[in-house]
């Protein structure tokens, strides 16, 4: 079994732990340690869901082969939070679903999560801390940039080239061939028929860019 902690202690969090719990219902895998959160967020004697918040970031510094998922949707944070625990030695687990299919022939990053119902197709490259969330539908011969959220029920077409640090709303489609560039937002429901540039922010059908909404 491997022994494993989720950083990150929310909504996300609480998901992830129960596709562990899942996972090990199917075929035993993971001795489930708890939850990690920032030092500013901790307070002792947490119990989410029946799984304690065992510390900070020093916890799992402190705690060397110890595996690791940043269960954090916030894609910034989850870069900072990610590549600094990275960067001392902790070790990322990619946690994949029962329900989720990922082509033998497609990479996933360390960190990843693939929620329920995932569909991965031939020749993907997925980099680290991506998540795809349940009902997703990745086509063939799509790059997907580290750090980066695909919500619920969304299609990407294959040869799509999506950058680091993303972020797609629930019920898009990406239809093939097309790039968005790093940081850039897909508003929930959009159909992306042009490229969307890095940093921007597009909504709609057709989607376009819509700067008053932008940070």
């Amino acid at each position: 079994m491997k022994k494993i902690v989720l950083f990150g202690a929310g909504g996300f969090a609480k998901e992830v732990a129960n596709m562990i719990k899942n996972i090990n219902a199917k075929t035993p895998t993971y001795d489930f340690l708890g939850f990690i959160v920032e030092a500013k967020y901790y307070k002792p004697g947490i119990v989410i869901n029946d799984y304690p918040v065992l510390g900070d970031e020093n916890w799992i510094l402190e705690h060397k082969g110890v595996l690791c998922n940043c269960a954090i949707a916030d894609v910034n944070a989850k870069k900072r939070i990610q590549e600094f625990l990275r960067n001392n030695g902790v070790i990322f687990e990619t946690i994949v679903d029962v329900t989720g299919y990922i082509s033998p022939h497609s990479v996933v990053g360390a960190g990843s999560v693939i929620y329920p119902y995932v569909l991965v197709s031939e020749n993907v490259e997925i980099g680290e801390g991506v998540l795809l969330n349940s009902y997703v539908t990745v086509g063939h011969d799509v790059k997907i940039g580290s750090f980066s959220n695909v919500m619920p029920s969304t299609g990407i077409s294959g040869n799509c080239n999506i950058g680091e640090q993303v972020s797609i709303g629930g019920h898009s489609f990406i239809i093939p061939g097309k790039k968005i560039g790093n940081k850039a937002v897909v508003a929930a429901g959009s159909i992306v028929f042009s490229n969307v540039k890095a940093g921007t922010t597009v909504l709609g059908n057709p989607a376009k860019r819509m700067k008053a909404i932008e940070d």
